[in-house]
């Protein structure tokens, strides 16, 4: 498939959590078409993106946007994203779609809550290495303001 036709799903992931860097480090090793791309929730296309849905960006959410730059654009968070993202991965996450999305979304909101505690947090948004800066939407040196 022309990769120019491949639809892309950008993913907004705070820069600064270890282990969002983690999962996005992950997605980039499992994700064989290449669908994910992905900027820091502290950057400029975050906060445009977010804006043109009337949001504002939080640090305790990830974003995935469903349909980027059509005009059926559509911000999804927490739960709707697991949904999204997992079963495009591995095929036994279809499981998440009988997983009601409240119950997601509460556990994507502790996991939040407690991730710096755990993993850790560095002092500024972490930098893609050089095979990584491809599949990231904003500028590596701007990606945290």
């Amino acid at each position: 498939m022309d990769s120019s036709n491949r639809p892309v799903i950008p993913l907004f992931v705070d820069g600064t959590c270890i282990y969002c860097n983690r999962i996005v480090s992950f997605i980039l090793r499992h994700d064989r078409e290449g669908v994910f791309h992905f900027a820091h929730l502290q950057g400029a296309l975050a906060r445009a993106v977010l804006a043109r849905h009337g949001l504002v960006p939080d640090i305790d959410t990830i974003y995935a946007v469903a349909n980027y730059r059509a005009p059926n654009e559509r911000v999804l968070t927490d739960g709707e994203v697991g949904r999204l993202v997992w079963p495009k991965l591995f095929r036994s996450a279809f499981v998440l779609r009988f997983v009601p999305l409240f119950v997601l979304n509460w556990q994507y909101r502790m996991f939040a809550k407690i991730r710096y505690r755990i993993f850790g947090q560095a002092p500024a948004c972490i930098v893609p290495s050089q095979a990584e800066r491809a599949r990231f939407m904003d500028s590596a040196a701007a990606t945290c303001e």
